[in-house]
């Protein structure tokens, strides 16, 4: 027995018992290996002890007496593993709040462990942080260890600075608190040591070549390290920033996407701590965590050009974690079918000054925008939650979005029917099942007695911006543990304007109301020398939208410190806010009254018949058959291909004379490739083709053409030249 053990634990030789560096660098290397878990405490994530520091000392402690031993280098690690995992769970039970014997303790925190387990796997936010305690006591264990062992086994100091380094930048990166300075100490002890280390390897190089330096050689080393070390921070904090603005800005395009992706499943899991993103300004992204505080300035967004004032929309929200809000619904499509009743055309251009990535803003449900876009939507296509910009560098400049805006008054939307789409209620009527119980019991207090949903959303709107619920811009952090929802109703009572609107929503949905929470911006302030409404960082705001069946996602506001939504309690003069401000409105029954909002219905797919008398006309108009127009751009396009000398082979297909007109010309590369596409499904597919795919034809042929004749001077001046 006494020999397996020593063939699996080979003992220790005390000889070989030291530390890297001498007595003059452990105290240096304790400060190295100490500023990670310092920096957690510093970071505030959750309420913790000096745990995390006894780990990091133990961690070096046990790092530096197997990295001297002969143990080999796996089962060093399998050891080193399970020697770990026990003393993470141990300084978690010793520092865990509260009394009791030790063995209660543990099964308190194996209990919470199970809860964390079975809430992620539910889909839901893990509220309690003890789960992430445990996850940062392993990174302060597998940092230290993994430093320490190297630095006993081979000497190398690099490892320790390498795995402490990567940990302390990414908490101070993250951490919602200057860090800076446990950076700047970590750099100058990793400086000194780094000196220290190069002595003591140089003097055992002299050792071995026995060569003897003279007695000062140590102390100017030192000196000299030192010297550098303070140049060298000095210039960190003096020299300006290389300006690679492009290549950084196509990387982040790059893993933008997924980055959110796992920012959302971290938030998720970890819901109960205070990150784990630094909040500078507001991001949209695909999830928000209720009790942030976002650091929103003065400065200017953009600027709007519109005929009235309305909420500029970014991003939508579906699903309620229990602890913050994410999108689950990312289809993407190039076109959304949207509700016709009650609903006027709305044009806005923006001018954006600072982008949020590739968002575009419009107001309430957008249609189009005279840049390539795509909406993300849900299954469905009858809505979308946010809408794109397919080219990251054209949502920062100037661009215009057409919106349908509901002008919907009071008695039409009391009449609304409220049967709604399978669809609709497995998105929109989601709750965890962690939701108080209170919260549910207040929702159903308010609304049962109400009749329909827009009376119910109304007094629900009504109550939260009375007394005493009051807005501050002072966020307060959700305490762990708790849902943000029951905290503000019962607790807070005054916050921020995500507090509201996520109240009225979770309490909407509890009776049976689809509902879903929008961020973006107010309207801003309208400029009267420019004729243009100035939005800044400050105007970001969130409020609600409640579906209605034939109307579409209707917006409310909560929030005492914006004026409601305006709508009239009768069917007449139902511009309402957000109308197009030039007196046109829409008649009972939702039928619009220009060419302008008939040619948007149409473009949705609404029957001719039910817009009005220039309804007919149009469909006269959609019934023409388009092949021989098609077929007249087609010979066009090969009579100027000939003419510029690109004229197609008898052995060549469409695809191939359309690939090698790209060739020559690369300009034409793309909308030749398209008019491709369309003479083959034209010629070949037997089917007639869509809307959609006549204008694409059109605007690709639009752009071949200006892209070849920009060649016909040339090619005419050399055909001219050789006669």
């Amino acid at each position: 027995m006494r020999r397996r053990l020593e063939g699996l634990f080979p003992p220790i030789d005390r000889k070989r018992l030291r530390f890297r560096g001498g007595w003059f660098a452990l105290p240096i290397y304790l400060v190295v290996v100490s500023m990670y878990p310092l920096s957690l405490q510093h970071a505030d994530w959750v309420d913790i002890s000096e745990q995390f520091w006894w780990i990091a000392i133990v961690g070096v402690l046990i790092g530096t007496l197997i990295g001297n031993g002969r143990m080999p280098f796996r089962r060093a690690f399998v050891s080193a593993s399970l020697i770990g995992a026990l003393v993470v769970m141990l300084a978690t039970t010793f520092a865990s709040p509260g009394g009791g014997l030790f063995r209660d303790r543990l099964v308190h925190l194996a209990i919470l462990v199970n809860n964390w387990i079975t809430q992620v796997l539910a889909g839901e936010a893990a509220s309690d942080p003890t789960v992430f305690v445990l996850f940062l006591g392993a990174s302060v264990w597998c940092a230290t260890f993994v430093g320490s062992f190297v630095l006993a086994r081979s000497g190398r100091i690099w490892d320790a600075v390498i795995f402490n380094g990567a940990c302390l930048v990414i908490n101070v990166s993250v951490a919602l608190t200057n860090l800076y300075p446990d950076l700047i100490v970590f750099t100058l002890a990793v400086l000194v040591l780094l000196v220290r280390i190069h002595i003591v390897n140089l003097q055992e190089r002299w050792a071995r070549q026995n060569i003897v330096p003279s007695g000062e050689m140590d102390w100017r080393l030192l000196r000299g390290g030192l010297t550098w070390t303070a140049v060298l921070v000095i210039m960190s904090l003096v020299t300006p920033r290389v300006g690679a603005a492009e290549v950084l800005n196509g990387a982040w395009s790059t893993f933008e996407g997924p980055y959110h992706s796992v920012e959302a499943e971290w938030q998720r899991f970890f819901a109960g701590v205070s990150g784990p993103s630094r909040l500078r300004g507001v991001s949209f992204s695909d999830s928000i965590r209720l009790g942030q505080a976002p650091n929103l300035g003065d400065r200017v967004i953009m600027t709007v050009e519109a005929a009235g004032g309305h909420f500029w929309r970014a991003v939508t929200y579906d699903f309620y974690t229990g602890a913050g809000w994410r999108t689950t619904e990312t289809d993407k499509s190039d076109k959304v079918s949207l509700p016709t009743l009650d609903r006027d055309k709305y044009d806005a251009r923006f001018d954006i000054i600072v982008p949020h990535s590739n968002i575009l803003f419009a107001a309430n449900e957008p249609l189009r925008a005279d840049v390539p876009y795509q909406f993300q939507t849900g299954q469905d296509k009858s809505y979308s939650t946010s809408l794109h910009a397919l080219n990251r560098s054209q949502a920062a400049g100037v661009y215009s979005v057409t919106s349908m805006v509901s002008v919907a008054d009071k008695v039409t939307l009391r009449k609304a029917p409220a049967t709604y789409p399978d669809y609709i209620r497995q998105k929109y009527l989601q709750l965890p099942s962690t939701l108080p119980q209170r919260v549910k019991d207040k929702a159903h207090e308010l609304l049962d007695k109400l009749t329909n949903p827009y009376d119910k959303a109304e007094a629900l709107e009504s109550w939260l911006r009375s007394p005493p619920f009051q807005y501050t811009a002072q966020v307060k952090a959700t305490p762990p543990g708790r849902d943000p929802v029951d905290y503000f109703l019962f607790d807070l009572k005054q916050d921020f304007c995500e507090y509201f609107a996520s109240a009225m929503v979770v309490m909407l949905r509890e009776d049976g109301i689809p509902a879903r929470l929008v961020e973006g911006f107010t309207t801003g302030q309208f400029d009267s020398t420019t004729a243009q409404y100035v939005v800044r960082e400050q105007d970001a705001h969130a409020w609600v939208e409640v579906y209605f069946p034939q109307y579409g996602w209707i917006e409310f506001e909560p929030t005492p410190s914006q004026a409601p939504f305006a709508r009239v309690d009768n069917n007449q003069d139902v511009g309402g806010i957000g109308g197009t401000g030039d007196g046109s409105d829409a008649s009972a029954g939702g039928q619009v009254r220009d060419a302008n909002d008939r040619q948007d219905l149409l473009d949705q797919g609404a029957n001719p018949d039910d817009l009005g008398p220039g309804g007919a006309v149009v469909s006269a108009v959609r019934s023409i058959d388009p092949r021989p127009a098609l077929g007249l751009l087609a010979v066009l396009l090969a009579a100027l291909a000939l003419y510029s000398g690109y004229g197609a082979h008898p052995s060549q297909t469409t695809y191939e004379f359309a690939s090698s007109l790209g060739a020559a010309v690369p300009d034409t590369r793309d909308p030749v490739k398209t008019l491709a596409e369309v003479r083959v499904l034209e010629q070949y597919s037997g089917t007639e083709l869509d809307v959609d795919t006549e204008e694409s034809a059109v605007t690709a042929w639009h752009r071949a053409a200006s892209a070849m004749l920009t060649l016909l001077p040339g090619r005419m001046l050399r055909f001219f030249t050789r006669r």
